[in-house]
């Protein structure tokens, strides 16, 4: 069952937070952590809308929302009105134990909005960096990166998905963390979540009766066609069939490598690595300036802050220039399995000894520090109060997120540190490929068909299409809720007049990840013709005076949420800047359809 813990908020607090941690290793590079948290916000019996989440953090005086680090999920919901958070909170509930779910809108959710998603924080250049490092360290403290990559997110099934849900989106799993001024209101949250697990705990039982039933009727099957198999294949040698497992591996391995970089490989440079334990992060971070000239200015040094599986986090040293090899050509997907035998004969004797130098002097430097240690906590300040305080108090409660248990006893003495110091990991990076959509757009075009077929046949069935949250207090629904307009959009924001409504600028996909300094995101006007695979772009519209009088209405209809449902967008909704409302997407792959659209969503109640 649950765990709940009560955070009292003080007679001076207005609002009331509700968190939901669970504890969700990330599994690998795949982003399948990062997959459970959208499709928990997707939909679930009780709250079928697919733009249930929407409506509500739009209309309503709530705030809902949630982030996947390294190894935790928390989902979060903030309001005034005690009443509404209750229902806020039962919604998300409903939706972390929910496991049923459609291939098309995985798909949708999967290939659309997530890829649009990475595809956009890709296009940052020191995000970049940091991804293709990621994708070819070998190190046993590699980085498993919960949020995927673009190469990387397809790869989650419908039943890896299930299985990962099954797996840790359990009651038992789920910590409640109520931040408050009301004991009352923290009992009620209880009933609410202690109610629905013993509801889903019943229904699991009758499912798992109706499974063994069927899989005991499955089992009878395979194994008479086992049988007759086995009559079939009676004179095949038992090594025939390994061997055609292997070649078939051999083949896959092989067409993986025959993707090269032709020509000079300039891109291709060095990564050095020092792993050192968490409790040095908040010091080292402080000293990060004199680290980046020790290591020389032509060169990147930086921090990443993650705590990974081993409660260590690393300090990062990309080299300007890049390694010459006597090959004209070496394969992306081999980079990995070259970290991993690296050999000095790799490496020319000019480069060697550069890099033997740059090590030392890293190492000197690192060495010479006085840097005490301290406890890290996790950086809360993008959340609202009551959240902050709900995952600080949990990051407490398991002595601090992301560490195991071990790691952080014997890290805070002076011969870790140094160990850490001289400890030094290398590898080569190469630049991450722009995003390529091609092998997922076939799937999203069905999807979509499938998607639009469900729609059409829910239209006889309106609760499929009615948001519970923003019907049920339809008194509390007004524009005043409306959020801020994201700061990303504000320069698009303020090129717009009452004569230029719609304003769009395209995301750059021409990946450059070894440019010093970068700017947050790379934009460029929006095009509608490109050779890209990937093309999005972000835009705003501005509303008129006379538009804005239907707008509650508009923003409650499944048809104005239809592109970030089909996944056509990354983002997508309706709020303030400085005293106009706008319209606004974010990582848009339909931008030239969307001006358009605005005029057209924007009558759909006239």
């Amino acid at each position: 069952m649950s765990e709940f813990h009560f955070i009292d908020a003080g007679s001076g607090s207005k609002e009331h937070s509700v968190v939901f941690a669970l504890k969700t290793p990330a599994a690998g590079h795949s982003g399948l952590s990062h997959l459970a948290e959208h499709m928990s916000f997707r939909r679930s019996h009780s709250y079928p809308a697919a733009h249930e989440l929407f409506t509500a953090n739009t209309l309503l005086p709530v705030t809902i929302n949630a982030t996947t680090l390294a190894e935790y999920t928390f989902f979060f919901a903030s309001s005034e009105k005690a009443n509404v958070l209750l229902d806020a909170v039962n919604y998300l509930y409903c939706g972390l134990l929910n496991r049923d779910y459609g291939n098309d809108e995985i798909t949708l959710e999967r290939d659309g909005v997530i890829f649009n998603e990475l595809a956009m924080l890709e296009t940052n250049s020191d995000y970049a960096l940091n991804a293709a490092i990621r994708l070819t360290d070998t190190n046993k403290n590699a980085y498993q990166h919960a949020g995927g990559f673009t190469q990387t997110i397809g790869s989650n099934s419908i039943q890896a998905l299930q299985d990962y849900k099954r797996q840790w989106y359990q009651p038992s799993n789920i910590t409640t963390l109520v931040y408050s001024d009301s004991a009352q209101f923290f009992e009620q949250c209880k009933e609410v979540v202690t109610a629905l697990s013993e509801e889903i705990a019943l229904s699991a039982m009758k499912a798992l009766s109706a499974e063994t039933a069927l899989s005991e009727k499955t089992a009878l099957s395979e194994r008479a066609a086992l049988s007759e198999e086995s009559t079939l294949n009676r004179d095949a040698p038992l090594s025939q069939h390994a061997s055609q497992r292997e070649q078939s591996y051999l083949d896959k391995e092989a067409s993986l490598d025959a993707q090269t970089i032709k020509g000079k490989n300039e891109s291709i440079k060095h990564v050095l690595t020092w792993w050192f334990p968490q409790c040095f992060l908040k010091g080292l971070q402080q000293q990060e300036a004199i680290l980046s000239t020790a290591a020389g200015l032509e060169n990147t040094l930086f921090i990443d802050p993650e705590i990974n599986q081993q409660g260590n986090f690393a300090i990062r040293l990309v080299t300007n220039e890049a390694m010459k090899e006597a090959a004209s050509e070496i394969s992306i997907e081999a980079l990995p399995k070259l970290s991993q035998k690296l050999t000095h004969k790799l490496v020319n004797d000019d480069n060697d000894k550069r890099l033997r130098q740059l090590k030392h002097v890293v190492s000197a430097c690192l060495a010479s520090f006085d840097i005490r240690p301290s406890k890290p906590m996790p950086d809360t300040d993008k959340h609202a109060e009551g959240v902050g305080a709900a995952i600080r108090y949990y990051a407490q409660l398991t002595d601090a997120l992301g560490s195991n248990e071990g790691a952080a006893k014997d890290c805070a003495t002076k011969s870790a540190y140094l160990t850490s110091a001289n400890k030094v990991s290398l590898s080569y990076l190469g630049a991450l490929p722009s995003p390529e959509k091609s092998v997922a757009l076939e799937r999203i075009r069905k999807a979509r068909k499938g998607f639009s077929a469900q729609a059409s046949a829910s239209n006889s069935e309106q609760s499929r299409l009615i948001p519970r949250l923003t019907s049920k207090y339809r008194h509390f629904v007004a524009l005043e809720h409306l959020p801020a307009l994201p700061r990303l959009l504000h320069p698009l924001a303020n090129n717009t007049t009452n004569l230029k409504r719609f304003n769009a600028e395209h995301i750059a996909s021409h990946l450059t990840p070894f440019s010093i300094p970068s700017p947050s995101t790379t934009l460029e006007p929006a095009s509608s013709n490109s050779a890209s695979g990937y093309v999005a772009s972000h835009w705003v519209y501005r509303i008129a005076f006379y538009q804005q009088s239907r707008l509650q209405a508009v923003l409650a209809h499944h048809l104005f949420w239809q592109p970030r449902t089909s996944g056509e967008c990354y983002a997508l909704g309706a709020a303030t800047y400085e005293n106009n409302l706008f319209l606004f997407g974010a990582s848009d792959t339909n931008i030239k359809e969307r001006e358009n659209w605005c005029h057209k969503v924007l009558s759909i109640v006239s």
